[in-house]
């Protein structure tokens, strides 16, 4: 501020975030030449005297963590983000007034006005001076506010749906690939045949039986399936054959009872989503938070970019767990809070209910958000550097992530764990596909015997 009265100037300065402090003087002009009482730029934020920021935050684990009591009344908040803030008020002087961010705004989108609503738009606005939650480093929101130097880097990450047991009528089929079972089929069909062939070329000529299409073919599955018919071959050239079949029926056999017992005794699950284009070909919906679409549309992946058609952004994120959880959703969120949320309240006995996808989106800073060319950055960045390098950011980390998972502890008890790990008696929902093998071998034999009743000419009737 300049002040003159006849050829003097006098400058005066203030204290920023001071408003009850006077304006102290920095120096004059006159007679043409400066006299300096005091340096004319001065730290202004250097020691901030008490007075009050207002900082925008919500619960958001593990970088901000809501602690309440009984009455849902927030009593302390934890959590590496808020760890920064206390600790630069201390280091700087100041106190905080913590300004609560709607759950249905969170970090803030634009409005068709212009307007924008959640963190980014309290600190755009003035109504606050810090952002503080889990904020991301990116060019979109730099346009609206200034970020500090940033103090943990973080993933954006799907949750989507954990495998589901598949349906246990196909364990019949499951311990053999479908190759294996069509090389099957046509070694029952080729080898029926030779049977036949063989049975016609041999010089001796064998039982009876062998000479019938439907027992050759009879013979040869019983032979396959380790069961073969009591009716052995008399003669040289049939013996070997038919002892060439039992070998390699032993060997089926055994290979399917074994593998079919591990089938039978350990729950089969679908395929897990493990990559975006995985994501992209499950069908499943994909709800987050508006953010996300301009880093779909920004990525050079086109997979990426196809999502930003399918995101929904109306839906809540405790909700939208839920319809993960239901198979209805996919959810995009930063890992940590995924990783929380998903081990504290989606896990019991060992196995959780959903997953997170192992392919990722790129890597974000994190850092707190300020008003455009707010003065606070200047000040507040090299305590933020010394602590990061004095590894109390990860420190926090860690007690954050330590306590958020122990407040569910008490409900993952060891009790299903336990329960997972001892034999347990097949069910008959286990083996449900083997009485639909009996049923369909029970419908066939019918129609079969169905058929032979109307095509067969009628037995002469025996007169006594």
């Amino acid at each position: 501020m300049l002040q003159s009265s006849g050829e003097r100037v006098q400058l005066w300065t203030h204290r920023l975030y001071s408003p009850g402090a006077p304006p102290r003087l920095q120096g004059s002009w006159r007679g043409g030449d400066f006299h300096r009482g005091q340096i004319f730029f001065p730290s202004k934020v250097g020691d901030l005297r008490g007075v009050v920021l207002r900082v925008a935050t919500f619960n958001h684990p593990p970088s901000v963590v809501y602690v309440q009591d009984d009455d849902h009344k927030v009593t302390a908040r934890l959590g590496v983000d808020m760890q920064i803030v206390n600790t630069l008020a201390e280091a700087l002087d100041f106190e905080t007034e913590f300004t609560e961010v709607s759950h249905d705004e969170l970090w803030g989108y634009e409005l068709p006005n212009g307007t924008w609503v959640g963190l980014v738009g309290k600190v755009t606005n003035e109504l606050v001076d810090i952002g503080a939650c889990n904020v991301f480093l990116e060019i979109h929101r730099w346009q609206l506010v200034d970020y500090s130097v940033p103090y943990n880097f973080e993933h954006g990450c799907f949750v989507a749906p954990s495998p589901k047991p598949l349906m246990n009528w196909r364990s019949p089929a499951l311990p053999f690939t479908w190759d294996t079972w069509t090389t099957i089929g046509m070694l029952l069909v080729v080898g029926g045949v030779l049977l036949r062939v063989v049975e016609l070329l041999s010089i001796n000529p064998e039982a009876q039986e062998f000479s019938g299409v439907s027992y050759a073919y009879l013979y040869m599955l019983g032979s396959l399936s380790g069961q073969p018919l009591s009716l052995a071959p008399h003669h040289q050239p049939m013996r070997v054959y038919v002892g060439l079949v039992w070998v390699t029926g032993l060997i089926l056999a055994t290979a399917y009872s074994a593998n079919l017992v591990a089938f039978l005794s350990v729950t089969q699950m679908s395929r897990p989503v493990d990559s975006m284009q995985q994501l992209s070909d499950s069908g499943l919906r994909l709800g987050g938070h508006a953010f996300w679409a301009t880093q779909f549309a920004a990525s050079i992946d086109p997979i990426v970019r196809s999502f930003v058609d399918r995101l929904e952004t109306d839906i809540a994120l405790n909700q939208l767990f839920d319809r993960v959880e239901a198979g209805q959703f996919a959810l995009i969120e930063n890992e940590q809070y995924l990783e929380v949320t998903v081990g504290a309240k989606y896990t019991r006995g060992g196995r959780a209910s959903i997953r997170i996808v192992p392919e990722c989106l790129l890597t974000y800073s994190i850092g707190l958000a300020f008003q455009k060319n707010s003065p606070l950055k200047a000040y507040l960045d090299p305590v933020i550097l010394h602590l990061v390098e004095s590894g109390l950011v990860l420190r926090w980390r860690r007690e954050v992530l330590n306590y958020f998972t122990s407040l569910y502890a008490s409900a993952r008890t060891s009790s299903g764990t336990q329960r997972n790990q001892r034999s347990r008696p097949l069910s008959l929902n286990q083996l449900q596909g083997v009485f639909y093998v009996l049923v369909l071998g029970c419908l066939t034999a019918f129609i079969l015997f169905t058929l032979e009743m109307l095509l067969s000419p009628s037995r002469p009737t025996i007169q006594h």
